[in-house]
């Protein structure tokens, strides 16, 4: 399984926790919406796609800028250390966040309290654009909504890093961001009954458990890397026994 597919997966399965951590804000932007757009679903869908995609394309240039993060480091320090560190950093992140989605340990909010700090500072600007009264302002909201503390998108960025290329970062986080969006379409009224299903405890254990299995998948293989490695270290190189000619100097 590639990394690709391994991060939307992720954006995916996610969903619940997107829908409880960005479903105020989905619904805060729909009710400031004018009350003749509200009464077109047709205008409503295209100001709740202007919104994603500037929250995808802010996690694209997020992830760019720590994918070229993750080549400069990869440039300065050793190269076989820092992608067994990065991958097994990924892999605890992502059990992490499914511990978190699934209600049973909340210890990714040490990050997302890390990341309040930011958005403290992004917060006012991103005020300037609302209401939101154009497709354009509905686009600069969204850039700004990528910058919310969230344990999910430090999950993501987190393969970015190990991806160390702007390029790959970026698609790294645009695979993330299409994963997301699913859920959050389905928040701002394309389907209440299956929004409100999604958030049903039993669904949160289920795709937290899935987004477990693919931290510890992720885990395995820089594990099994070590564990190959430390062998090779064990090993002592045997001489061959001396013969008889060997002695006739």
């Amino acid at each position: 399984m590639d990394t690709l597919t391994i991060v939307f997966l992720m954006g995916l399965l996610g969903g619940v926790h997107c829908l409880s951590m960005c479903g105020g804000v989905v619904a805060l932007l729909t009710s400031a919406l004018p009350a003749e757009l509200r009464s077109n679903a047709k205008q409503t869908s295209l100001y709740h796609l202007n919104y994603n995609t500037g929250r995808i394309l802010s996690y694209i240039l997020m992830g760019a800028l720590f994918g070229l993060a993750g080549e400069l480091l990869s440039n300065t320090l050793k190269m076989s250390a820092l992608d067994h560190a990065l991958r097994i950093f990924s892999g605890v992140l992502m059990v992490l966040v499914g511990l978190y989605i699934a209600n049973w340990y909340a210890g990714i909010q040490v990050l997302e309290k890390m990341g309040a700090k930011l958005w403290t500072k992004l917060q006012p600007i991103s005020q300037k654009f609302l209401p939101v009264t154009s497709l354009k302002s509905a686009f600069l909201v969204g850039l700004f909504w990528g910058g919310i503390p969230c344990g999910l998108v430090y999950g993501a960025l987190s393969f970015a890093v190990l991806s160390g290329s702007a390029v790959q970062g970026g698609l790294i986080m645009l695979a993330f961001g299409l994963g997301t969006l699913p859920s959050l379409l389905l928040m701002a009224g394309f389907s209440s009954k299956l929004s409100e299903a999604i958030k049903k405890p039993l669904v949160r254990k289920f795709s937290g458990a899935l987004i477990i299995t693919l931290g510890i998948w992720a885990l395995w293989m820089p594990a099994k890397s070590l564990i190959v490695d430390f062998q090779h270290s064990q090993q002592t190189t045997e001489f061959p026994q001396p013969t008889d000619l060997d002695y006739l100097v």
